[in-house]
């Protein structure tokens, strides 16, 4: 069952302006109470505030207000902290919100689900508890309204895990959420494949592509031109002639 606190509260009706800092600076915290019609303008004790507070979910602690109004009028009055606003710097309350809630009056609350136990498919088989919901959506009066649902995952294996439907809730509650949805699951770690070192090489070793030198480039200009040019035509009349002029000096002169 979630914590009770006692806290004693008193009416002020001055709001607005500078009437926060000042209350603050008296060691109160102002606050405002929810749900019962009117809002109601409240301040509290500080320290009282901060040590009911210490280590509780501020979605499911029930308190037990005693206002102090107007002529010293006391009004006891039940109600949930909805939320609590710190100084980012100081880590002290700044603000509390309170929603005021009846006894024979259901009503729905997000309880924090804590596991019980170490998964079996954790301790033997690598894998990792992922913590799919943190909190359930619960429906049931204030005297059942449970601090924290405790969920038992030391039998999951990996690959298994516990639906919403399977979570063990305490007697007058129930749970609003999908039943289908998990809460707890049990997977193996994701490991990146290496590429193979060959084809690393290949993939990331930039091209070379080496400058030719001014000398280079007109050698090669030079074959181009040499290996362009044809071979010249042989004249088919010279070796006519050629012979012709040797035939001559054979021939012997006629007496």
């Amino acid at each position: 069952m979630a914590k009770r606190l006692g806290i004693k509260a008193k009416l002020r009706s001055e709001i607005g302006g500078r009437r926060p800092h000042r209350i603050r600076a008296n060691g109160r915290v102002p606050a405002v109470l929810y749900g019962s019609g009117k809002a109601e303008s409240l301040e509290l004790n500080s320290r009282e505030i901060a040590e009911a507070l210490h280590g509780a979910s501020s979605d499911s602690v029930l308190v037990d207000l005693t206002v102090e109004g107007e002529g010293g009028a006391v009004i006891k009055k039940m109600a949930l902290i909805r939320e609590v606003q710190h100084d980012p710097l100081k880590d002290t309350i700044q603000h509390v919100d309170f929603h005021q809630v009846e006894e024979n009056k259901k009503l729905r609350v997000d309880v924090p689900v804590h596991e019980v136990g170490e998964a079996v498919g954790v301790r033997t088989g690598g894998g990792i508890l992922d913590h799919a919901l943190r909190t359930l959506r619960v429906e049931c009066l204030p005297k059942d309204l449970p601090d924290r649902i405790d969920v038992d995952v030391s039998a999951l294996e990996v690959g298994q895990s516990i639906h919403v439907s399977e979570v063990k809730l305490p007697a007058g509650v129930s749970v609003l959420n999908a039943k289908e949805l998990p809460v707890f699951m049990v997977l193996l770690p994701t490991v990146e494949e290496e590429p193979a070192a060959g084809t690393t090489a290949a993939a990331t070793e930039p091209e070379v592509i080496r400058e030719k030198k001014a000398g280079e480039e007109g050698e090669a200009a030079g074959e181009k031109k040499e290996a362009g040019k044809a071979e010249p035509k042989k004249d088919a009349k010279e070796p006519a002639k050629a012979e012709a002029k040797e035939g001559a000096k054979k021939e012997p002169a006629k007496k």
